[in-house]
């Protein structure tokens, strides 16, 4: 990691925040400032990278503020430590997907919206040769990759994902998701082999603001 009289005054903010909220895994701080965002949005909106907002890259595809992914991270390296193979579910822009494969060793990653996954493969292919994707459904998660330490997916899922269970690594994988709690959404993680399979984390999404 940087020292911090070697950041500039954005990353600086950004780790100042990042601390503020717990989350404290340096990988995740250094995933974040191994890529600029302004590389993942279309040309439209790369006039808004350096903002810590939720940008709507194409129809019902958002690309997450930063500080949401690194919230969704941190969920999931503290419930598994494990960081081999990960399923991202939603490719979207590829940032998260981009973010993974600073972490994990393997990452594969799903997406059913034609545009999105032209977009963002367009792009991983040049990223890293860690990162498989395919265009499709990840309903079913993508079994022959698999076993998963951890499966990703960034939007709200109000079912719980059993049917993406047999996909998970032995008795720590676990599946990072969106939950809705009396109209308020936060990030939460199924942990199937656990007692309580389903825990709440106390980070709010924050999708107040989406241009």
């Amino acid at each position: 990691m940087k020292k911090i009289n070697e950041l500039d005054n954005q990353n600086l903010m950004m780790l100042l925040e990042l601390r503020k909220s717990g989350i404290l895994d340096d990988r995740i701080f250094n995933a974040i400032t191994s890529f600029s965002r302004k590389m993942f949005l279309p040309d439209n909106l790369k006039g808004f990278y350096k903002e810590d907002i939720d940008l709507k890259i194409f129809s019902n595809v958002i690309s997450s503020r930063t500080s949401d992914i690194a919230k969704m991270l941190f969920l999931g390296v503290s419930k598994n430590s494990n960081t081999r193979n990960v399923l991202e579910i939603g490719t979207g822009s590829g940032w998260l997907t981009a973010l993974l494969s600073k972490i994990y060793q393997r990452v594969y990653t799903i997406e059913i919206n034609k545009q999105a996954y032209q977009f963002s493969s367009n792009i991983l292919k040049n990223i890293s040769n860690k990162i498989s994707y395919k265009y499709g459904d990840g309903k079913k998660g993508w079994i022959e990759a698999g076993p998963f330490d951890a499966i990703y997916i960034d939007c709200l899922v109000e079912d719980e994902p059993k049917f993406l269970y047999s996909n998970l690594a032995g008795k720590d994988g676990v599946v990072i998701l969106v939950k809705d709690y009396s109209g308020n959404q936060f990030y939460s993680c199924y942990s199937p082999k656990a007692k309580d399979i389903l825990y709440k984390s106390t980070y709010k999404v924050s999708r107040d603001k989406i241009i």
